[in-house]
């Protein structure tokens, strides 16, 4: 026969079961860890202005039913960690190899997170030894290189002309298109108008356009 004790006894054990069994329901459904959302995400550079802009872009996915509802990106470069959804743009200040790091917490209030190594370079890049040749009309001559792992489809280099006393007299533009990954390109600059004191030059990549992978369906 039992007595009150062993009953007792028992009865805080099966207790103690149960609240096993709704933890167990609560934190992971009894199949095991929880399942935590993916982290992912890909980079291009946007060369709108010719700088070391780069687009960011989550391609993040979490278990079915349940979505994502908070990104935060850090940039390993100095600047304040950014909460963002979707695709973030970023101004590099210096060419680097820099970490960059993406938290993403769902709709059940779960993190993941990734981090990826991103080399920051200029996608079209002007080989120092262009030249300027003064006449009738003034010339820079050079070489743009494609730097980027994917094609450039649109490079625009702009000379600017300058007279003895560095006033900025007149600029040219030189455009090329789909320039493969190393490949490189000889450019001719004419000055836009002819002026016989100009006697200095700069050039610069004044935009391009890349040809990123196209993004798969996010979740």
């Amino acid at each position: 026969m039992w007595d009150h004790e062993g009953e007792g006894i028992v009865m805080r054990r099966a207790r103690l079961f149960g609240l096993m069994v709704l933890c167990c329901v609560l934190v992971s459904g009894c199949t095991g860890s929880v399942t935590r959302p993916t982290a992912a995400f890909v980079v291009c550079p946007l060369g709108s202005e010719g700088r070391l802009d780069y687009v960011f872009t989550s391609t993040s996915t979490t278990i079915p039913d349940h979505w994502i509802r908070e990104m935060v990106w850090d940039f390993d470069d100095g600047t304040p960690p950014v909460a963002a959804w979707g695709d973030v743009l970023h101004r590099f200040a210096e060419p680097g190899s820099y970490h960059v790091n993406l938290v993403i917490t769902d709709s059940r209030g779960i993190s993941g997170t990734v981090m990826m190594p991103v080399d920051v370079q200029t996608a079209a890049f002007i080989h120092p030894t262009w030249r300027l040749t003064l006449g009738y009309p003034p010339t820079v001559s050079g070489i743009v290189e494609n730097r980027h792992d994917e094609t450039l489809r649109r490079v625009v280099v702009r000379a600017k002309f300058y007279d003895a006393d560095g006033v900025r007299r007149t600029d040219g533009r030189f455009e090329l298109s789909d320039l493969e990954p190393g490949e490189k390109a000889a450019f001719a600059i004419k000055a836009e108008e002819f002026m016989s004191f100009i006697v200095n030059a700069t050039v610069d990549i004044e935009s391009f356009d890349a040809d990123c992978p196209a993004l798969p369906v996010k979740h």
